[in-house]
């Protein structure tokens, strides 16, 4: 369980340090990056599960 929690964290701080790059002018504001640092470990497996069911 640790090792998918050190996971989750490093794609988050990732992202994070991603999201420094992005412009002002491009329209992203810090809601939607902190809602892709924390909804992609939940929405992922929903997708997956969707995608799969699908085919």
């Amino acid at each position: 369980m640790r090792e998918v929690v050190m996971i989750y964290l490093c794609g988050v701080i990732l992202l994070l340090a991603v999201s420094t790059m992005i412009e002002e002018r491009e329209g992203v504001g810090l809601d939607h990056i902190l809602i892709a640092g924390f909804g992609w470990p939940i929405l992922t497996p929903i997708l997956a599960l969707r995608a799969w069911s699908n085919r």
